[in-house]
């Protein structure tokens, strides 16, 4: 009996290594796919926002908003679970917040109309710069990005 055990615990710890690799290979396999996802949520979601923004439409910024709220909300909880937050989770954070900021600012007027356009001007301008790093981290190539802030400027 004791050789037996034996076989079966060496054979069990030879085996552990190989789940410990193929399971750090399906999680970076799932990363990559979570990251692609995003990447093209936002980058749908910014041509929407540039849209609605062009057409001064705030019900269609709100709801674009709360779209890309989802993707935040699966950001934030990763972060809890001892994951990270990647550069196209924080793009779709800033493109909400210009979203939201933009529609509260097409139904305001005066100064407070003013202080939301400049939040979301600032926001675009993050965005931007959060578009770029995730452009490198899903792989494609740099693209300007400018048309949200563009459209900002327009209003």
């Amino acid at each position: 009996m004791p050789a037996r055990f034996k076989r079966i615990v060496s054979s069990g710890l030879a085996f552990g290594p190989a789940c410990i690799a193929l399971m750090m290979a399906t999680s970076a396999v799932a990363q990559d796919a979570n990251i692609s996802s995003v990447y093209h949520q936002v980058v749908s979601a910014e041509a929407k926002v540039a849209k609605a923004l062009s057409a001064k439409d705030p019900k269609s910024l709100s709801r674009i908003g709360s779209e890309l709220g989802k993707i935040i909300e699966a950001a934030l909880q990763r972060r809890e679970d001892g994951g990270s937050v990647t550069a196209c989770d924080m793009a779709a954070h800033s493109l909400a917040f210009v979203a939201v900021s933009a529609a509260d600012g097409l139904i305001s007027k005066g100064d407070a109309r003013k202080l939301l356009m400049d939040d979301a001007l600032a926001a675009a301008s993050d965005f931007q710069k959060d578009m770029q790093a995730c452009d490198k981290l899903a792989g494609k190539p740099a693209a300007g990005h400018a048309g949200v802030g563009k459209a900002l400027r327009a209003l």
